[in-house]
């Protein structure tokens, strides 16, 4: 069953699956959370090279940065409720960092979701902020692919496939498990 999902995935082509992970990973930043390390993995699954990779990296980070500026304009231009900065305000003060760091550590621990608008509302910088974004996703993408090109050139096509998948759930778990502890370490020391 697998094998038909990559097989079906790979017929698409390189450029719609380009296509494909640069609307996946803008909707992941404007709308809704999307996963967006498990359609990367099964974008470069396609063609476990550094090349493949190279592109899809570039796209990755095009993409992250085209939707966190479009909610961040989106944000500047029409304002949020005050109930919604005052959240956001009060989110950011809980975090470790209540500066544009935050955006490295949400790589790691995703504390942080619809980045744009936190870089608005907040005031942070946004070139730094963008800055930032591209060098965590350079990071996270660039560790993801070495990762599953490691499985791919170890074992066999399939058994390189689940692993890379079942991986890549793995770091998604982590890096909600991190996340939860950042937040309740940070809540602790609060109180």
């Amino acid at each position: 069953m697998l094998e038909e999902l990559f097989d079906w995935f790979q017929g698409f082509g390189p450029v719609f699956t380009l296509l494909g992970l640069f609307l996946i990973l803008v909707i992941d930043s404007t709308i809704f959370p999307a996963l967006p390390e498990l359609f990367a993995v099964l974008a470069f699954l396609i063609d476990p090279t550094w090349e493949w990779g190279a592109v899809l990296l570039v796209t990755a980070c095009l993409a992250e940065v085209t939707g966190n500026s479009f909610l961040y304009f989106l944000v500047k231009w029409k304002k949020l409720p005050d109930f919604l900065e005052k959240a956001i305000k009060k989110w950011t003060g809980f975090i470790i960092f209540s500066d544009e760091r935050i955006i490295l550590l949400n790589r790691i621990a995703p504390v942080l979701p619809f980045m744009g608008a936190f870089i608005a509302t907040c005031k942070w910088n946004y070139k730094k902020s963008m800055a930032y974004l591209v060098i965590g996703g350079v990071l996270k993408y660039s560790a993801l692919f070495l990762m599953v090109g490691i499985f791919d050139y170890q074992f066999d096509r399939n058994t390189a496939q689940i692993f890379s998948l079942a991986a890549v759930f793995i770091v998604i778990a982590l890096s909600l498990l991190a996340s939860y502890i950042l937040r309740r370490r940070k809540n602790a020391a609060q109180q």
